[in-house]
């Protein structure tokens, strides 16, 4: 009998929060009973396997997950209630992983068992039992590598990315096994596996699970895939009152600043929805739906022990998408480039002969000319239209909050720097740091307020307005 302790191994010690901790603590609070854990690694192991220790590992912002130590260790993960929506994102991930290796041949680790609902479970708790990714994690050896042997992890993640997005579905959402959805809510893709409702965290992130909307599966077009996501923004618009600012990345509200309001939101919606056909790619390969690793890092990457040139496992397959190619390709956060900017690279212009050229040859020309030059006046009022007077009223007044809006996001996006934090901050801080940091926003909301307010009562709005902070002070 291995003794836990529970309270230890539910608690989340990763990160501290600035605002809101207890909402944050709580999404991150799994009720379970942990005595049963050693019991199901054993049952996943096989046949007279013994469970002699079990380890905490430490917590990403999703899951828990514990090393239970036995012939050869497994991994079980938990899910956090901020993890996605119950039942469904366990059972993705897991077919997600199964399919990946199975029939595309990625080294993923191999799932033992699982159970999706956390009513059915001995654990009380969704979980997933896999084997330990083999190696370690390339952020443990980067910085030791040659350039030579960063190509080569490169070039190996090239070939995962790549062979991804040549396995094409004419369906989007995400795979699911088919005993694990019911046939009204899946998409059949073969005898084993299902089309079912995408569980990317943008679906549930910042309130968005609150909402009633379609999530998927969409069969066939990528228009419908394109137009669930603007569904869901436009019900979660509808549907809250205010905008949560410390998600936001503009200081709103302030003197003489941008000022949101639901109806300008709701508006910009419709006129999406009017034109966004006109902005589907034309070619089937980028509307199809593919399969992509949203969260490519270092830590997620693991290279051999001994040769650390060479990948030898992909984890955290949790939330991953099928979404079409257009909507979806990206870059790996492991070849994000964050340097100066490297000479040689130019804004391209248009040829002088444009006029002369034939049809065919100036087609591509003048759409690059078209997007390039919309926002000019003369362009905009071909494009949008005037008001009865010749003038592109819209055009001007979109002029004067474009700037206002520019000036709060630099204002906004000053504060962290200045706290030596990154854009998009929410509050969340490792526990040792989490004095200083409370030192330095209070001395950066000073500087702040002194540098952008010209007496009293703009002062006071400042406050009032002030993301860094809970609501409950607000």
């Amino acid at each position: 009998m291995i003794d836990l302790d529970e309270e230890a191994f539910k608690a989340y010690s990763a990160q501290r929060w600035l605002w809101n901790e207890p909402a944050q603590l709580q999404r991150r609070f799994v009720i379970s009973n942990l005595n049963t854990l050693p019991g199901i690694a054993e049952e996943a192991a096989g046949p007279d396997a013994i469970c002699v220790s079990l380890t905490k590992l430490p917590e990403g912002n999703s899951n828990k997950a514990f090393l239970a130590t036995m012939r050869a260790s497994l991994l079980v993960k938990i899910p956090n209630p901020n993890a996605g929506p119950a039942h469904y994102t366990t059972a993705s991930e897991v077919a997600t992983m199964q399919y990946v290796k199975e029939r595309l041949h990625i080294r993923v680790p191999k799932v033992l068992a699982y159970c999706s609902k956390a009513s059915e479970s001995k654990l009380s708790a969704e979980y997933i039992v896999m084997e330990k990714a083999p190696g370690m994690e390339l952020s443990q050896k980067w910085d030791e590598l040659k350039p030579r042997e960063k190509l080569s992890i490169v070039k190996q993640v090239a070939a995962i990315t790549s062979t991804l997005a040549r396995s094409q579905f004419p369906y989007h959402g995400a795979l699911y096994k088919r005993r694990d959805l019911s046939t009204s809510e899946s998409i059949v893709v073969d005898n084993e596996f299902v089309m079912g409702p995408s569980t990317g965290r943008a679906w549930s992130d910042d309130r968005r699970g609150d909402v009633d909307v379609p999530r998927g599966p969409c069969m066939l077009s990528a228009e419908d895939a394109l137009r669930a996501l603007a569904r869901r923004e436009e019900a979660c618009v509808e549907k809250f009152p205010t905008f949560q600012r410390d998600c936001q990345q503009i200081i709103f509200g302030g003197p003489g600043g941008y000022q949101p309001t639901k109806e300008a939101k709701l508006s910009v919606m419709q006129d999406f929805f009017k034109r966004y056909r006109h902005i589907m790619p034309k070619s089937k390969e980028l509307c199809a739906g593919v399969i992509s690793h949203n969260d490519l890092h270092m830590d997620n990457i693991f290279v051999d022990t001994e040769n650390s040139s060479k990948v030898t496992s992909i984890i955290d397959w949790q939330g991953v998408p099928v979404y079409p190619m257009f909507l979806i390709a990206h870059h790996p956060s492991l070849i994000e480039y964050t340097g100066p900017k490297l000479a040689g690279f130019v804004e391209p212009t248009l040829p002088e002969n444009l006029n002369s050229l034939d049809p065919e040859a100036k087609k591509g020309r003048e759409g690059f000319s078209l997007l390039s030059d919309f926002s000019e006046d003369g362009i905009w009022k071909q494009v949008v239209g005037v008001d009865e007077n010749g003038d592109a009223s819209e055009r001007s007044c979109q002029k004067e909050e474009y700037a206002k809006w520019e000036r709060d996001v630099e204002r906004k996006g000053r504060v962290p720097d200045e706290i030596g934090l990154y854009a998009g901050w929410n509050g969340a801080v490792s526990p040792q740091d989490y004095d200083e940091v409370v030192r330095r926003l209070a001395a950066a909301k000073d500087r702040f307020l002194t540098r952008d307010s010209t007496n009293e009562q703009e002062r006071a709005f400042w406050e009032e307005v002030w993301p860094f902070q809970d609501p409950t002070l607000e």
